[in-house]
């Protein structure tokens, strides 16, 4: 896995989010260059609301939802996030990630939530470079951030476009099932 090289070579700050691998978190621990933080996901515990609640290392409790507010506009060097644990809030997590990174984006998961191709278009829109690794069903994407630009307009036009899609894809899966 490509993804275990690189952190060995880490620099800045990186932020994990929801990552469970084991390997990758020792090697990046091992990495004295680099500050991590680590966003781990709870079920909220609420009677009528299920909806998971983000925890820091720290100890610091953050809505996913709200990650550009706690972490300021390129401050992160590298963003590490699994797809799997991520993919309900991944339409949001596009803009915030453009805006919060200054370096390198990698998301890696299985393909059975979303294909790969369809990723690297969307991160593309933000004039971003991507390169993509699949292993059999796992995936990893590099995404290169360095000269991405956005706006608070362009984040909420892609965020309704991504919206239609999303639904249409749900129609077309009843359909065909």
């Amino acid at each position: 896995m490509k993804l275990l090289d690189d952190a060995k070579s880490f620099n800045g700050n990186v932020v994990c989010v929801g990552v469970q691998n084991k390997d990758l978190l020792q090697a990046l621990s091992k990495n004295k260059k680099a500050s991590v933080f680590t966003i781990d996901f709870t079920k909220r515990r609420g009677i009528f609301s299920s909806r998971k609640k983000s925890k820091i290392t720290n100890g610091k409790k953050v809505n996913i939802k709200k990650l550009r507010k706690t972490f300021k506009k390129k401050s992160i060097d590298t963003l590490i996030f699994d797809l799997n644990e991520m993919y309900e809030y991944f339409k949001y997590f596009i803009g915030d990630s453009i805006i919060i990174t200054k370096g390198k984006i990698y998301i890696y998961g299985t393909s059975q939530f979303i294909d790969p191709k369809v990723l690297i278009n969307r991160y593309k829109r933000y004039n971003t470079t991507a390169f993509l690794e699949i292993n059999g069903d796992n995936f990893t994407i590099i995404i290169d951030a360095k000269a991405s630009k956005t706006t608070w307009f362009k984040n909420k036009i892609y965020l309704v476009i991504d919206t239609f899609h999303n639904i249409g894809d749900m129609i077309s899966v009843a359909l065909i099932s």
